[in-house]
């Protein structure tokens, strides 16, 4: 296979790691919020006149604590940060989700003018940032049991034994022991860097994170595959081969089936909701075609170097590998249409359809969580009477073309319309006043979504939006 090692090498240490200061910036982020919850839970305790105590420890989780959080690859600062918030069993209430909602309302009291409020979700607290980051709160309890043994427990739809713990040393295990690693007895020294595992982990969740339109597995589902038996594919001279060969594995496996389970519980299937089978499925087909992008890599009478980035272009779809020419127009994706006549429209958000507003959203300008109200209105225009206003939806990704619902528009609205937001991905309104037939002046609005939050929200219209 043509080697593009260390092309690779530099495309993961500027734009797919994480780096020092962001991961430090993420701490700050993660060491602010736990203060605040402690203080909120103090002023809870005062409210009340009833002992609100503090979790006694805490442990990182997901990508943070296992390395594999890469760059947000749009720049939006979508990153997120998982907590386990580790309390006394007699210490916190014994209904999960009045646990849950006890740090939830705790948080409320400290977090302010944040995209969205704290919100108790199935398995953890989320708090969202208006510059596109968000925490994730887990809760769990620990006591003694009968017999001596010392029990760590989860807050989900009842409370769960599972060890916040786990998961971290399982992967760090795999790492260790999977990777090329040198051996001084045997006078073994690999060429590549210590850790190949996690650099393909954190490849190939690069690649799913590729395109905005994409909805593919996050990070576990991505850890969990690559560490299966015979998938990762050590290759102690090159990283490119060790990737490559691995897509191919892993590409093979889920042809098998695409079920994916909980590594440190077996009983748990990762992929048990439809949505998330969906997206493994995806996979799958997606790494078919790159796989077929990638195979001039092995026509040594043809195969350049120009050809060979092209290739790893369309994995990593990133400027790096080869310049790209923008193929949509920023002048009618961002501003008005250049006429005599404006708009100009806003939007603004709510916890529900028709609910109170709580911010003011530019467009553009951060990343939503699924499940926020959005009510846009006109807000200025020039024309004279008897006008009317067209309001028009783009959607763009696998969930939205799943739900049919990539395009569709209202003329009946008036100059308010609400929606919300349902589907992953970077998504358009535009507002059309028409006089006569006729197109007299428009204005479009970008919305971002991520993946997480709740796709319903209450009151909502059966609209989605981006």
């Amino acid at each position: 296979m043509y080697d593009i090692s260390d092309d690779l090498q530099i495309f993961y240490d500027t734009h797919v790691r994480l780096g020092t200061i962001r991961r430090q910036q993420l701490a700050t982020y993660r060491d602010l919020n736990i203060t605040r919850l402690k203080n909120g839970l103090n002023d809870l305790a005062k409210e009340t006149g009833r002992p609100h105590s503090h979790p006694y420890d805490w442990k990182n989780q997901g990508g943070y604590a296992m390395r594999t959080l890469n760059q947000d690859p749009k720049g939006d600062n979508d990153y997120d940060i998982d907590v386990s918030l580790i309390f006394h069993k007699d210490e916190i209430p014994e209904d999960p989700l009045k646990a849950r909602q006890r740090v939830r309302d705790a948080l409320c009291k400290r977090c302010t003018n944040f995209t969205k409020e704290p919100e108790s979700r199935t398995n953890a607290v989320t708090i969202w940032y208006a510059e596109g980051y968000h925490i994730d709160f887990a809760i769990y309890r620990t006591y003694i049991d009968n017999l001596g043994i010392k029990r760590i427990e989860h807050a989900s739809t009842e409370w769960k034994r599972r060890d916040p713990m786990e998961v971290n040393d399982w992967f760090s295990k795999c790492v260790a022991t999977l990777s090329p690693k040198a051996s001084q007895t045997l006078g073994y020294y690999p060429k590549v860097e210590d850790g190949q595992m996690r650099r393909i982990v954190r490849f190939l969740k690069r690649f799913c994170r590729s395109r905005t339109s994409w909805s593919l597995p996050g990070g576990m589902i991505v850890s969990a595959l690559v560490a299966e038996s015979g998938i990762y594919t050590a290759n102690s001279e090159r990283d490119d081969l060790a990737l490559y060969n691995t897509m191919v594995a892993l590409r093979n496996r889920l042809k098998a089936s695409c079920h994916v389970y909980n590594p440190v519980d077996t009983s748990q299937e990762l992929t048990g909701k439809t949505e998330v089978l969906n997206q493994v499925t995806r996979l799958r087909d997606r790494l078919d075609t790159a796989i077929s992008k990638l195979s001039v890599l092995f026509d040594e009478s043809k195969c350049t170097r120009e050809k060979a980035r092209f290739a790893w272009d369309w994995i990593f779809n990133h400027e790096f590998w080869a310049k790209k020419e923008s193929t949509k127009g920023t002048t009618k994706a961002e501003l008005s249409a250049v006429t005599r006549y404006s708009v100009t429209v806003r939007c603004d958000l709510a916890k529900c359809e028709n609910g109170p507003i709580y911010e003011h959203y530019l467009s553009g300008s951060s990343v939503l969580p699924k499940g926020v109200a959005l009510k846009f209105s006109v807000m200025s225009r020039n024309l004279p009477p008897l006008y009317s206003v067209r309001w028009i939806v783009d959607n763009e990704g696998d969930e939205a073309g799943e739900a049919k619902q990539l395009y569709w528009e209202s003329s009946d609205s008036g100059t308010t319309i609400w929606t919300s937001t349902a589907f992953k991905g970077t998504h358009r309104m535009t507002c059309q006043i028409e006089k006569e037939g006729r197109v007299m002046a428009q204005a479009v609005h970008i919305v971002k979504i991520t993946a997480s939050g709740n796709s319903r929200i209450s009151g909502s219209s059966n609209r989605g939006f981006g």
